[in-house]
């Protein structure tokens, strides 16, 4: 445990940290740039504010942008203040409304056993609500019509105002599915992310008598990553912290990268607007990056229109030359990659987990996980397919789901005939309409099959096989902690033989869920139900980055918007293009440029040591081959801070004078590739499944791939990959 007088403080924080930490009460804003410490001093000023008897642990909460955050403040708490000192309320904007609502939801009608929906259980109610209206998915995709759903909560539109205003035809035929969705939601008992939020947002709106409750509770209000804050989480902040008015907010609008998702960049920028007698803070000393890559860093941030003014500085020196490359094409790119990588941990004393490779589009990582694969490289991909996300690992989780929600009708459907049970689409179907017909669950139904018209025998014995099994492990949770009631229910079910089938892949599977099984040990300390709601709770609200294991040796691939909050002593940026960073979508969006730059600037700021911009002078994505301008960030960086060498080594098929990889880089040679077969003439018709038919203008055989050059009867002349895109002659 340490001393935290201001004198201690004084000897452990640099000036502007220790004004952050001491700052009396009241609206407090810190502007903390990039590698500044701000996880450090909102750890402090939590742990100041205990000990000098301003606050105690329950009258705080604090806000963390992801579990992983978190977890790693309150084990900082736990340093300072000594186990079991810092109970601090402490968790994400989704954890903290979720425990809110399993203690205060009924009082507008939200039972306390709700589930939540992830994105494949929301997108799965969207396209049973779009079938129920009649709606071709063909014309309005269902991922669309979910997105424009969430954006309107994420807007606190409820059905009615987003109908009011619905300015095009997709909108008007999203305020038609709205409404059927949000039903057949209430009807599971579930609640989607965005739900947690917004239903939050109107207990507090709909009861006073709650809000003041809450409201003198917490009477210090932390808020971490407050840049990246929507319409939402503003209210709810704002109305936690109305009568002490205590609030802290931390953030760097230079780091304000999830606009799509609703974050506004002016929450954080209009805060003194909120609150004109708040105290401002700005930590500029960074204690991540060299010099140079801050410079780098600030001259792609600094063109940004609306920014409060900061640059970073560090003491650490300006280390080495942020190296700029230009590659051919992507394969090239990644063996490049490849081939340093292996210089750097062979010569230089790096690591595989001290490298991170980032791009802007996952699409972009295919060439980079063949070449690792090829090359022999470990590497840890995030934002593939998660833990949660895997097929075995769901069904587990909608096994658990129903028990602790009979109403659960996406859970339901999942598991009813998983294993096989001969229970059908149209069984399936009666059960669910019987359970609305009735107006009770589907669990309520299930308990006498026989009740339910148009069911054959055998459908009537297999349901009522599947109502026992339930039964009787709901039954072993009231008597047996959590993680060996998952263990029965693996058996019971079925699940273990089925992906328990003496394959290598099905030893996989098994493995994966008995890593399921293991999670559970976290919560032997509470009973059954209350273990099962808060296992479901969490195993929902984790993320991409949560899940990064960063002990596990492998080099990191990972894109742009999920590197925030990570670090890295060596950082590759692929893929500097115009219409790749920027995006080409960004070039068309008022402010997207300045959010692509944001989004730049998070990337090279996550390099501790040395960092490599990459740009390729021809790229294939989509099925697509395209000609690539450098980005615009590139041409803004100071010579003095970069590498150029000279020297470069020409590839077969480029242009006659491109340079490309930089003799800097030595190369590793990698595994031989077959030899390329020519496969089109000029001359030859074919079709292509999205430009139509067209006729092959000319064919080449470059070093990775067969580029053909069309010209489409209806598109025009397009450039594409033969290997990719889907062609087929006519």
């Amino acid at each position: 445990m340490t001393a935290l007088g201001v004198s201690e403080l004084a000897g452990l924080l640099n000036e502007p940290q220790l004004e952050a930490v001491t700052a009396a009460d009241g609206p407090l804003l810190i502007f903390a740039g990039a590698g500044s410490g701000k996880t450090r001093v909102l750890t402090y000023r939590i742990a100041h504010l205990i000990e000098s008897g301003r606050a105690q642990p329950d009258d705080i909460l604090a806000v963390t942008f992801t579990n992983k955050a978190a977890k790693e403040m309150r084990a900082r708490l736990e340093e300072l203040l000594g186990p079991g000192r810092a109970p601090v309320w402490m968790g994400t904007f989704h954890s903290i409304c979720g425990r809110i609502l399993r203690r205060d939801g009924d009082l507008i009608g939200i039972s306390r056993s709700f589930v939540i929906y992830d994105q494949a259980d929301r997108l799965a109610v969207v396209k049973r609500a779009m079938q129920k209206l009649g709606l071709d998915e063909k014309k309005f995709p269902p991922n669309s019509v979910s997105a424009k759903i969430s954006h309107a909560k994420n807007e606190m539109q409820g059905p009615a105002e987003f109908a009011q205003a619905a300015d095009d035809y997709f909108a008007e035929v999203v305020s038609r599915v709205y409404p059927v969705y949000e039903t057949a939601m209430r009807d599971a008992g579930a609640l989607d992310f965005d739900d947690m939020l917004l239903m939050a947002v109107r207990l507090f709106q709909q009861d006073p008598t709650c809000l003041a409750r809450w409201q003198s509770r917490f009477r210090q209000v932390l808020v971490d990553e407050y840049q990246d804050t929507n319409k939402v989480q503003y209210t709810l902040v704002k109305l936690l912290a109305e009568k002490h008015r205590n609030l802290c907010v931390v953030g760097d609008d230079d780091q304000s990268i999830y606009r799509f998702r609703g974050a506004d960049v002016r929450n954080i920028l209009f805060f003194e607007r909120d609150f004109p007698d708040a105290t401002i803070v700005k930590l500029e000393q960074n204690y991540r990056s060299t010099q140079n890559i801050l410079d780098a860093a600030y001259a792609v941030i600094r063109s940004v229109a609306e920014r409060a003014e900061k640059k970073l500085w560090t003491s650490e020196g300006k280390g080495s030359k942020v190296l700029l490359g230009q590659v051919y094409d992507e394969q090239e790119e990644a063996d490049t990659v490849a081939s340093e990588v292996r210089r750097l941990t062979n010569q230089e004393g790096y690591s595989l987990a001290d490298i991170a490779v980032l791009y802007r589009t996952n699409a972009q990582s295919r060439s980079l996980e063949e070449t690792m694969v090829r090359q022999g490289i470990p590497y840890k991909l995030v934002g593939g397919t998660r833990f949660y996300e895997r097929r075995e690992i769901k069904d587990a989780l909608a096994y658990l789901r129903f028990m602790f929600n009979p109403a659960d009708a996406v859970a339901f459907r999942r598991i009813v005939n998983v294993p096989r049970r001969k229970i059908g689409d149209k069984t399936t179907a009666l059960v669910e309409a019987a359970a609305a017909t009735r107006g009770v669950t589907i669990g309520a139904v299930l308990q006498e099959p026989g009740s339910i018209a148009g069911l054959t025998a055998a459908a009537v014995e297999a349901l009522g096989g599947f109502r026992d099994l339930l039964d009787n492990l709901s039954a072993e949770l009231e008597q047996h902690p959590l993680q060996e009631v998952i263990g029965m229910m693996l058996v019971r079910s079925g699940l273990q033989g089925m992906v328990a089938d003496g394959t290598p892949e099905g030893e996989d599977h098994w493995q994966n869920l008995l890593e399921f099984k293991g999670l559970a040990s976290e919560y032997s300390g509470l009973t059954g139900r209350e273990a099962l709601g808060r296992f479901l709770e969490e195993a929902a609200l984790v993320s991409d980055v949560d899940g990064l294991d960063e002990t596990r040796p492998g080099l990191t691939l990972i894109t742009l918007h999920m590197v925030k909050g990570l670090e890295f002593p060596v950082v590759f940026m692929t893929g500097m293009e115009e219409g790749l960073l920027p995006h080409i979508r960004a070039l068309e969006e008022p402010g997207g440029v300045d959010e692509e730059r944001r989004l730049c600037y998070v990337g090279m700021t996550r390099a501790k040591r040395r960092l490599y911009l990459f740009h390729s002078f021809r790229r294939h994505l989509f099925g697509t081959a395209n000609l690539n301008m450098p980005s615009r960030f590139l041409a803004e960086l100071p010579e003095d801070i970069i590498e150029r060498p000279a020297g470069s080594i020409r590839v077969q098929g480029g242009p006659g004078n491109r340079a490309t990889v930089l003799d800097a880089v030595s190369r590793q040679p990698p595994a031989p590739a077959p030899p390329l077969v020519q496969r089109y003439q000029a001359g030859q018709r074919i079709k292509h499944r999205t430009f139509g038919a067209g006729v092959i203008v000319k064919s080449t055989l470059t070093r990775t791939d067969e580029e053909l050059i069309v010209r489409f009867d209806n598109v025009g002349i397009k450039i594409l990959s033969a290997s990719m895109a889907p062609l087929e002659s006519e």
